[in-house]
């Protein structure tokens, strides 16, 4: 008669090596869990290496899919989980090895499924989030070898399976149905020095109406904008016509001013996310391709021919993936070709040069893109996750430009 085989008392343990490398594993998987829940929570995800705007990881780190409910980082379970993980190795106990079982279960599970999500639906990728999972698979490895040692049978390995896939399954569900993450912030912040000249700067050349956004100056007439330029609110906005979060806000402002006619007037001013004419674009964003000849073609359309400016703006963000001959025949086709070649190029390059200096100043806090301020010392960062809340930002914190 066969006996039903025991595990040996003395081997209460995981096997030494194997104990203190899922040690090793899981401090390395929780520290940096837990430096992604502090840059989540302090809003400077986008400041890491590789995850500026418009970077995978700034997609896959800003995404719903980064947070439960819309407000808890999902780095924070996961921090809890390896807490759990790396108390139980130095515990003993049919539950403690129950526990580490359905442990591992459940970090293979989540790596597989938020691998599918980057893959499949956000179709980007987050480097730190990668190494995470990726440690976290090695672990649960090593914790159902380890576990090999301490049951009966291999039937026992799998008992917590089911569970492991409810609670990785409920995870899901609730990020599917859960709400959009903000996708801004508004930061108190200045340009440049409130002390330096208005005459510096190309923005506050010509004549007519200047007003003081983010403490400097800017000469509405002169420079490119939508709106009546003698409107009760002026807006700046920094933006390239390459970044979906630019083209987005860009919808937005139409909307505001069509339905606030005469009370808000936004100043454009095209930066380039392309290193041939920004040097100050961060480093692990890709060049976006044509940006700075965008800018360019968009500065001389509005110096040709004022009127046509924001037809072409428009045109502009709906069809950059063109190739730049086809903008460049846009350009001609609405402005007199001789008005259009007869730009002043050194209006052109100061006024493109300006926005760059200006956009190292405010990448300081974030390098998100659109930058548009509203205040003397108040820049919204990135765009609003819908119209609504936009809308609610702007009259709640617009204080306009002030004639001078």
């Amino acid at each position: 008669m066969s006996q039903e085989v025991r595990p040996d008392p003395d081997k209460k343990f995981m096997p030494p090596l194997l104990r203190w490398l899922a040690a090793l594993l899981t401090v390395s998987a929780f520290g940096l869990s837990l430096w992604l829940t502090v840059q989540k929570l302090t809003g400077k995800i986008d400041t890491l290496a590789g995850c500026g705007a418009g970077s995978g990881c700034a997609n896959v780190l800003g995404s719903k899919w980064s947070m439960v409910l819309g407000v808890i980082p999902v780095s924070v379970f996961s921090c809890l989980l390896y807490l759990g993980v790396v108390v139980s190795l130095w515990l003993r106990g049919p539950l403690v090895s129950w526990f580490r079982t359905l442990a591992a279960w459940m970090l293979i599970g989540a790596a597989v499924w938020f691998t599918l999500v980057q893959f499949l639906i956000i179709k980007a990728i987050c480097q730190y989030c990668m190494t995470t999972h990726g440690l976290g698979v090695a672990l649960g490895i090593v914790l159902l070898l380890g576990g090999c040692r301490l049951v009966s049978s291999a039937k026992q390995l799998l008992t917590p399976l089911p569970l492991a896939l409810l609670l990785v399954g409920g995870l899901a569900v609730i990020q599917h149905y859960g709400p959009e993450p903000e996708s801004h912030r508004v930061d108190q912040q200045k340009v440049i020095d409130s002390t330096e000249s208005a005459d510096a700067s190309v923005h506050a050349q010509g004549q007519g109406r200047l007003v003081s956004l983010g403490g400097k100056a800017y000469r509405v007439a002169e420079l490119p904008h939508q709106g009546d330029k003698d409107a009760q609110h002026i807006l700046v906005k920094y933006y390239d016509y390459t970044c979906d979060g630019c083209a987005r806000a860009h919808g937005y402002l139409e909307t505001l001013m069509a339905k606030f006619p005469g009370q808000f007037a936004v100043i454009v001013l095209p930066t380039p996310l392309e290193r041939a004419c920004n040097p100050s674009l961060p480093r692990g964003l890709k060049d976006h391709r044509n940006a700075c000849k965008f800018a360019r073609l968009s500065l001389r359309v509005w110096r040709a021919d004022p009127a046509a400016f924001s037809e072409f703006h428009r045109w502009l963000f709906e069809y950059h993936q063109q190739d730049y001959e086809v903008a460049e025949g846009m350009a001609y086709g609405l402005v007199d070709a001789d008005k259009l070649d007869q730009v002043d190029a050194s209006w052109v390059e100061a006024v493109l040069e300006q926005n760059v200096a200006d956009y190292r100043e405010l990448i300081k806090e974030t390098p998100v893109m659109p930058k548009l301020l509203i205040g003397d010392s108040q820049v919204v960062q990135g765009v609003a996750k819908d119209y609504e809340t936009f809308e609610r930002l702007l009259l709640g914190k617009t204080s306009g430009g002030q004639k001078k």
